[in-house]
Formats: structure tokens, C-alpha cells, sequence
């Protein structure tokens, strides 16, 4: 039993992290409710059974159960208590079917977490495939529709895709580089696995996504730090700096655009100006950077700032406010009448302030924050407290705390698949390594 149990966890591993990556968020998303996805269901629905009768240690997890399952009844009953009839109950369910299950199935899915690394490599080497593909095809990087033809990504008729299509991208390459950075400092010289971690880092900057590439040089440092100890952390940090910096001031960079893509649209950065876009009197889509004011009168001008300031004086405008927050899903509509027109679904609660302490704060007040802020911590409480561990469990870690760190800069909580499923791996992954005895 202990055996099946075994296999039935990996299967669970490489099916469940199949249906969150290729179907959900981030990257690789063209799979349709076809035969293909039911495939994966069904592999889910079998091996789900065994792999939980087999699961061990499920003590190490009633702690942050508990605290998440807190955080979402008391979301629940925020929602009923502010509700108006302008809330959509879909948003509602949305947010239950996401924290809950996928925190869940991280967690079991964490128990082998060989399968979780065979699925991420895998979605990019197929990504990084497609570069030269994209290349040879349309004689440029960007010409071929943000990899829509090469990837067979299909497009919904009259409705913009989740992400934009550099982002799935590089979000894909950034996640599949952490466990093979990690492979390489336990594997190879420190100067190899350096200039594959500085590569895929400039290579992010030419794909455009401001947020993975200011993010993984982090994540790659401190996994330099956890593996190899605070000089080589020093060293990795240094470099990584210099790259950055060249990127955005020095004259030997100075053709490499920092590009950002918008729904076919692309707005492309003066050296050292990342947050400001070029002027260019001749191109109607000038839009205005991450953290610039926008004005709000056109979905081309708004920004991070234009949220973040919406967020954080709502949460804070009277003291109920700032404990109970608003009710869940209740930033759309209010943002909405501050903007009227500018939203195109404020009532399913689908735009957010693209920061997680921002909108549970809002929504939630410090109630909520608190909550969901000791759930999403408590992962690297454990990995920080259980010194010996695996490559696997690492390179899961460091997964997690690039999604964790983009949560400050993009994505919603009902619709972060990607945060709840890893922060449950991370957490299974760590705890259980030395309960495995490997």
C-alpha cells in the first residue's frame, strides 16, 4: 500500500502541477476544455485517493490549515455582511475554489516533488524552444503575435488574453531556471551555474517583464545564500547588481530595449528608465509606466500607483475599514465609481490592486491581512527552521518566493492558482524530507 501510495503521489505531483500551469495562470495557457484537460482530471480524480491514504505527517499541517481555513470563513461572511446586489456571487466562489483546494493539493502534491520540477522544466524548455522558433519564423523576437502561432495559443474572439503574451514567457523561463540554478550549484563549478543565473536574467530583461527580472537575481541570490553560504550569496549579489545596472545605464547596453507588451501593443523604455516610457509623438499606445499617475480616463493610462494609492486610502479611511476591511470583492466596485467606464468587469471582482497585503487589506482589513500573511510566511518559517533538506524541496522554495515576491506587483488573490498551490508545496516538500528519510 505504502508503494502505491508512493507512485499514486508522484502521478498526483505531475497531473495537479499539469492542470495549474498549463491551464490556469502563468504560462503555456492554450488548453481548452478538450479531451487533453479531462485526461488530466481524471489522472487527478484516480491517483488523488491512494496518494492521500499514503500522505504521512499530516499533524505538521493543522497549524496553517487552520489559520487558512480562518482567513477564508472569515472572507466569506465579510462578503455576506458588506454584500450589496451589485457583488457577484461567481467572485465569491472563485475565491473559496482557489485558496482552499490549491493550498490543499500543494501540500500533497509538495510530498513528490519530483513531479512538480518535471512539469515546470518541461513548460520551459518548451518556452525557451520557441525563441528561436519565433526568431526563424518572423525574422523577429516580437513580430509573431507574442508566440501566439508558435505556442498554438488560441484567442477567444472579441476578448483580450488574461496575461500578455511576453508575460507567459517569461514567467515560465524564470520558474524553470530556479531548479535548474539549483541542480547547478550542487552539480557543477559556481562560475557555470553564475552564468546561467545572469543569462536567463538578461535574457527576462529583453523579454519585457519588469517583475521577474528585478525579481529572480533575489531569488537566485538567496538560494546562492542557502546552499552555499553568506561570501557566495556576496559575490552573486554583486554580480547580479552590475547586470542590472548595465541593463538600464551603462553604454554597452544601450541597444537592448526593456520592452513591455500590452495586448499586441508594445511601449518600450529609454535606457534607465524602466518606470517611464518613451515618448514617441507617432504612437497612439504611449502608456504610462508601473508606478507613473495615470489620470484613469483610458486602460491605457492607468498604473500600479493609480491602485496602490486607491487601495491603501480606502483601507485606511476610518478605523472599521482598517480592521474589517470592505467586503470581499468590494475594490472593483469602488474603484469603479471612481472611474466609471474604465473597468470592463467590475462586478466579478476581476480588477484588484495587484498586491496582496493592498487588496486583503482592503477587502479584509487587518484581519485578513494578518491571516493571510502568517499562511503565506509560514512556508519559509519552516524552510529557515529545518536547516538540511533537498535540492527538490529548495528548488520549490525558491519557486515560491518568486511568486510570492511578483504578489507585491501583479495578480489577485482569487486568482493566484499559482501562490496558494506552490506555498503548499513549499511547505510539504520542506516538512516532510526528513519523515521521508532521504
Amino acid at each position: 500500500m505504502r508503494s502505491l501510495g508512493s507512485r499514486a503521489g508522484l502521478l498526483f505531483s505531475l497531473s495537479f502541477t499539469t492542470l495549474v500551469f498549463f491551464n490556469y495562470l502563468y504560462f503555456l495557457k492554450w488548453w481548452q476544455p478538450t479531451g487533453s484537460r479531462l485526461w488530466v482530471v481524471a489522472l487527478i480524480a484516480i491517483s488523488a485517493p491512494f496518494a492521500v491514504l499514503a500522505f504521512r505527517d499530516w499533524r505538521k499541517f493543522a497549524v496553517p490549515g487552520a489559520i487558512i481555513l480562518a482567513y477564508v470563513v472569515y472572507m466569506v461572511l465579510s462578503y455576506f455582511a458588506f454584500r450589496t446586489m451589485a457583488f457577484d456571487i461567481r467572485y465569491l466562489c472563485q475565491f473559496i475554489l482557489t485558496v482552499l483546494p490549491f493550498f490543499g493539493a500543494g501540500i500533497l502534491a509538495g510530498w513528490r516533488p519530483g513531479g512538480l520540477i518535471v512539469v515546470v522544466m518541461f513548460a520551459g524548455i518548451a518556452l525557451l524552444l520557441a525563441l528561436p522558433v519565433a526568431w526563424i519564423q518572423y525574422g523577429s523576437l516580437w513580430e509573431g503575435d507574442d508566440f501566439r502561432d508558435v505556442l498554438a495559443i488560441p484567442q477567444v474572439p472579441g476578448r483580450a488574453p488574461y496575461y500578455s503574451y511576453y508575460q507567459l514567457v517569461a514567467y515560465g523561463i524564470a520558474l524553470s531556471a530556479i531548479p535548474s540554478f539549483v541542480w547547478l550549484l550542487g552539480r557543477t563549478r559556481l562560475p557555470i551555474a553564475y552564468v546561467v543565473g545572469l543569462g536567463v536574467t538578461l535574457l527576462l530583461a529583453e523579454l519585457g517583464s519588469r517583475t521577474m527580472f528585478l525579481l529572480l537575481p533575489i531569488v537566485l541570490a538567496a538560494l546562492v545564500f542557502r546552499i552555499k553560504g553568506v561570501a557566495q550569496a556576496a559575490i552573486y549579489t554583486g554580480l547580479s547588481a552590475i547586470l542590472v545596472a548595465g541593463v538600464f545605464y551603462a553604454p554597452i547596453a544601450k541597444n537592448l530595449s526593456v520592452v513591455q507588451r500590452t495586448e499586441g501593443e508594445a511601449e518600450r523604455y529609454e535606457q534607465g528608465a524602466i518606470f517611464q516610457p518613451k515618448t514617441d509623438a507617432h504612437n497612439p499606445y504611449d502608456a504610462a509606466g508601473a508606478f507613473d499617475t495615470g489620470d484613469g480616463g483610458d486602460h491605457r493610462t492607468w498604473s500600479r500607483r493609480t491602485l496602490f494609492e486607491f487601495a491603501l486610502k480606502g483601507w485606511l479611511s476610518n478605523p472599521a475599514s482598517a480592521v474589517f476591511g470592505r467586503g470581499l470583492g468590494s475594490y472593483s466596485l469602488d474603484l469603479a465609481g471612481v472611474y466609471p467606464g474604465w473597468l470592463p468587469a467590475q462586478h466579478s471582482g476581476e480588477i484588484y490592486p495587484h498586491n496582496w497585503i493592498l487588496e486583503a487589506g482592503y477587502e479584509g482589513g487587518a484581519i485578513a491581512v494578518l491571516l493571510l500573511g502568517v499562511v503565506l510566511v509560514f512556508p519559509f518559517w519552516r524552510i529557515l527552521s529545518e536547516w538540511e533538506t533537498s535540492a527538490s524541496s529548495l528548488a520549490i522554495a525558491g519557486m515560491y518566493l518568486l511568486i510570492f515576491g511578483a504578489a507585491f506587483f501583479s495578480g489577485g488573490i482569487a486568482l493566484n492558482y499559482t501562490l496558494f498551490f506552490l506555498a503548499g508545496a513549499a511547505l510539504s516538500a520542506q516538512s516532510l524530507y526528513s519523515a521521508r528519510g532521504k
